[in-house]
C-alpha cells in the first residue's frame, strides 16, 4: 500500500530498507525525490548508496543537490568531498572539505582528509594543522 505516501514516508521506507534491501531503498529514495525533488536527506542517502556501489558520478550529483537544498549541511559537504576525491578532483574535494569544517568545526573526518590531501600536495604546514585539528577533536 503505497498510495498517499509523501516524500518523508518514502524516505523512511528507504532508510528502513538500506541494511537488508539496498536496491529497494534506492527505489524508495527515488520515489521520495519524485514527490519532493529537494529532499536533502533522500539525496544524501541515495548518493551514499550509489557511491558504495561505485557509481561515484551519480553520487556526486545527489550530494550536490543535497547541499543545494541545505547549504549548511556539513554531511553533504563532506560526502561531496569524498566523491570528488574518489573522482580525482582534488582541488574541488578540498573546497568541499573546507566547507564541511566551516559549517561544522567538529567535523574531524574532514580535517583528516584535508591533512592527507595537503600531504599529497607537499603542503606540510597545512597538513600538520589539519592533522592537529583532527587529533584534537578525536581526543575530546
Amino acid at each position: 500500500r503505497t498510495e498517499g505516501l509523501d516524500a518523508d514516508d518514502w524516505y523512511e521506507i528507504g532508510y528502513e530498507l538500506e541494511a537488508t534491501a539496498p536496491e529497494e531503498a534506492e527505489r524508495a529514495y527515488v520515489e521520495a525525490l519524485a514527490i519532493e525533488p529537494e529532499h536533502a536527506d533522500a539525496h544524501l542517502n541515495l548518493g551514499r548508496l550509489l557511491h558504495e556501489r561505485g557509481n561515484t558520478e551519480r553520487a556526486e550529483e545527489h550530494y550536490r543537490k543535497a547541499l543545494a537544498a541545505r547549504p549548511r549541511d556539513a554531511t553533504a559537504a563532506f560526502d561531496l568531498g569524498v566523491a570528488l576525491q574518489d573522482l580525482g578532483r582534488i582541488g574541488a574535494a578540498m573546497e568541499a572539505y573546507r566547507l564541511a569544517v566551516e559549517i561544522d568545526p567538529d567535523c574531524a573526518d574532514a580535517y583528516f582528509n584535508l591533512a592527507v590531501l595537503y600531504e599529497d600536495l607537499g603542503e606540510k604546514a597545512a597538513a600538520i594543522r589539519s592533522l592537529k585539528a583532527y587529533r584534537s577533536l578525536r581526543q575530546s
